[in-house]
Order: C-alpha cells, then sequence, then structure tokens
C-alpha cells in the first residue's frame, strides 16, 4: 500500500466541507493528525473501558509485606482478556499520613480459585463499572476494591507510581487540593493469572480513595 499527503503549515490549509483534501504532512514526512475526541473516546464507546472504585470512604493502603492488601484487581486464568491499566486515581479522605510512597506489588500464576494454598485465601469485593453507562458489556476482571483479601504469599515489587507523602492532616496547611494521580498510558499488561495490589512502602497509613481506570482487549 502506498500513502502519499502534502508537506503544508498547518496554518495555511483549509478546506470547504464537502470537498476532497489531500493528507498534511510535516517536514519530517510525518503524518499531521488531531484527535476528534478524547484519547479514549473509541474504547469507551465500545464499552472497553472500565472503573473499579472504592468506596467513598476510601481505604487504608497497607505496607506492601502484608498478606492483605485492601485493592486488588485480578485477571482470573481463563479470562480471555488483556488488562491494560490507563490511570489509577487517588484522593485523601482521612487518617494522617506517614512518610512513604506508593507501589503497585503483583501476584502471578493465580489460577482463578480461591483456596488456603492457591494465591488467594480469600478475595475481596467488588465490582468494576463500565465507563460508557448502559453499554451491557462486563468485566471479565475481579476487582478487591472493599471486603477482604488474603494471599498465600507477599506480592513482589512491580513498579512504582511516582506518588509520595508525608505527614498529611486535614488541619496541614498544603496546596489547595490534595492530588495524586498515576498514569499508566498503556505501559503495562496484565494478562489472565495475574493480579496488582495497590500497596505502600512504608505504614503510610492514609485512607484514600481508589479508582483504577482500564482497557480491556482480547488476548
Amino acid at each position: 500500500m502506498f500513502a502519499q499527503g502534502i508537506v503544508v503549515d498547518p496554518s495555511s490549509a483549509a478546506t470547504f466541507d464537502g470537498s476532497t483534501a489531500t493528507i498534511n504532512m510535516g517536514r519530517a514526512n510525518e503524518v499531521l493528525v488531531a484527535s476528534l475526541h478524547g484519547k479514549y473516546f473509541e474504547q469507551c464507546y465500545r464499552g472497553n473501558v472500565y472503573y473499579i472504585s472504592t468506596a467513598t470512604a476510601g481505604v487504608v493502603i497497607p505496607i506492601a509485606s502484608t498478606l492483605t492488601p485492601t485493592y486488588s484487581v485480578w485477571n482470573p486464568a481463563g479470562s480471555g482478556k488483556l488488562m491494560i491499566p490507563i490511570v489509577t486515581l487517588i484522593g485523601w479522605t482521612a487518617n494522617t499520613a506517614a512518610l512513604g510512597t506508593l507501589v503497585w506489588t503483583a501476584t502471578t500464576n493465580t489460577g482463578n480459585t480461591i483456596s488456603s494454598t492457591a494465591p488467594f485465601v480469600a478475595f475481596g469485593t467488588g465490582t468494576p463499572l463500565n465507563a460508557n453507562l448502559g453499554s451491557g458489556k462486563v468485566s471479565q476482571m475481579r476487582a478487591g476494591s472493599g471486603g477482604t483479601t488474603t494471599l498465600v504469599a507477599a506480592g513482589v515489587f512491580y513498579r512504582g507510581t511516582g506518588i509520595s507523602m508525608t505527614a498529611t492532616t486535614a488541619a496541614t496547611t498544603v496546596a489547595p487540593w490534595w492530588i495524586a494521580r498515576d498514569d499508566w498510558e498503556g505501559g503495562s499488561v496484565i494478562g489472565p493469572g495475574n493480579a496488582v495490589h495497590l500497596m505502600a512502602s512504608t505504614a503510610v497509613l492514609v485512607a484514600a480513595t481508589v479508582t483504577l481506570v482500564y482497557a480491556e482487549i482480547p488476548l
């Protein structure tokens, strides 16, 4: 297949509705592209983007060495889907936060069952919500955003979030808003038989709401 366009200053290019146009290109022969909608509109429209959120009171984020994570997402074996994280949104709700950084740990070879000898002795509760309300599609991921999750062994370090904190209370003088955002931008693939947990490097003690936004695509 062969395609070509015209190298042009975009500010000088204008075409009337109903006309046939030539693809615009830059000085390095790159195609000039502008989004009509948001970056993830197509996946959202197709019902392939989901949210997994805690309750509004949030959860206390534990130290990474614990066997009881409070926020986990599990792609069970046999799901037939890949989970592609997009962004995690975290909001402080309660408790004095201690110095530490938030991280993701992983549990691999999880299978798809819960038992006293499986990686999961118990798995929490939660329901993924489709970003396209009313789409009818249901996520194949399992959400541990509430209830009790218990591991046979602590997860292994997977990736940092870039989010660090120091002592923070409701009375602490800080910027007007407490903002914590972990952008994955499709840089990770969580395949069937794997799970990830939001944890901390130390006992940060903070209670926070957590929402993971992710796309779900076929293997």
